[in-house]
């Protein structure tokens, strides 16, 4: 199960590759992804964790239970609803993406599989720190209403940035002029003007790219760090306001938790004994080109097709699965949304 909407691009990869994942492992996957067109803004909206936490119980209770989960922990009835239906009926479940330290203080949980959002804003401020040596306040851009993600990538931008930080800005992304105006809100309302350099760290959905270029055609003295990549941050790299966008394999945090489940379930439990398996971050200062961006880094740029193509695995093409791989699949039926069913 994830907070990952139709909408968010980001997630195109996570799906495609949990797809291919549980292919290569002969299992049956139900990872359902929310649909939503227009109704939320961000990561956090409540509705998509009442759906998180109604599905997670559906898969987890009952006589029709999966045999393995994954999720994301967004919000903490997710993560409530995760120990109350899956962990208390002794199913296996790992994490990806969000939450990680909530799923480590809460114990049980077989891995987080991501990259540590607390980490990953530290790392940001440092370097902007360095990248900025004229700015002279620094804000860290919320956009998701306080999602886990952003609230951790917040605190440790602010710890990296120390006295020089401003504050966190709950942004409202739903125009270009709204969210200039929450930005200004803060920054001319704290200041009384712009002033000096100002250092931003933002995500970096589609949307988001285009207010926030349309914020430093308003201030010029603005220099902009992104969280995540997408086509339109690799349209910008490499100019003077943009500094960088960073990467925390998206591809891997769908395959791994579909195989590692697998694994755990058919070997009787046994598994790695690592709880953090990081998958990033990297700081992405340019655009990987062509075919180089998929062999790289699954980015959500990258075609999902390409990341599944059936010639690479016999039976995907028509042909019978192996004995092998026939009997694999009779042992563990059920992964779910994660969940191996």
């Amino acid at each position: 199960v994830s907070h990952g909407n139709e909408a968010d691009k980001f997630w195109d990869p996570v799906y495609a590759a949990a797809n291919r994942a549980a292919m290569d492992s002969s299992v049956d996957l139900d990872f359902a992804r929310y649909d939503e067109s227009s109704t939320l803004t961000g990561q956090g909206g409540q509705e998509i964790v009442d759906w998180m936490v109604d599905t997670i119980e559906k898969m987890c209770t009952g006589d029709n239970t999966v045999d393995g989960m994954f999720s994301t922990i967004n919000d903490v009835a997710v993560l409530t609803a995760l120990k109350a239906n899956c962990l208390a009926n002794g199913i296996p479940t790992v994490i990806i993406n969000a939450g990680g330290n909530l799923a480590q203080e809460s114990g049980n949980f077989l891995h987080f599989i991501g990259a540590d959002d607390y980490n990953t804003g530290k790392d940001a401020g440092e370097k902007l720190l360095a990248a900025c040596p004229t700015c002279q306040r620094f804000y860290c851009l919320d956009h998701c209403g306080g999602c886990t993600s952003w609230t951790d990538r917040c605190r440790g931008f602010e710890d990296a940035v120390g006295d020089a930080y401003g504050q966190t800005i709950q942004i409202d992304d739903s125009s270009e002029d709204a969210y200039i105006a929450s930005v200004e809100s803060v920054v001319i309302g704290t200041n009384g003007t712009w002033g000096d350099d100002v250092g931003l760290l933002l995500g970096t959905h589609q949307s988001m790219i285009l207010f926030a270029e349309a914020l430093h055609n308003k201030h010029k003295k603005v220099k902009l760090a992104g969280v995540d990549t997408s086509p339109g941050l690799f349209q910008v790299l490499g100019d003077d306001e943009w500094l960088w966008g960073t990467s925390q394999q998206p591809y891997l945090q769908g395959y791994y938790p579909v195989q590692m489940l697998a694994n755990t379930i058919r070997m009787g439990g046994q598994s790695l004994q690592t709880f953090n398996l990081e998958t990033g971050p990297t700081f992405v200062t340019e655009a990987p080109e062509g075919q180089a961006l998929c062999n790289s880094d699954p980015f959500q740029s990258c075609v999902a097709d390409d990341a599944q193509k059936p010639e690479t695995v016999s039976h995907l093409a028509g042909d019978e699965p192996s004995p092998g791989a026939r009997k694999l699949a009779s042992v563990t039926t059920r992964f779910v949304s994660a969940a191996l069913r």
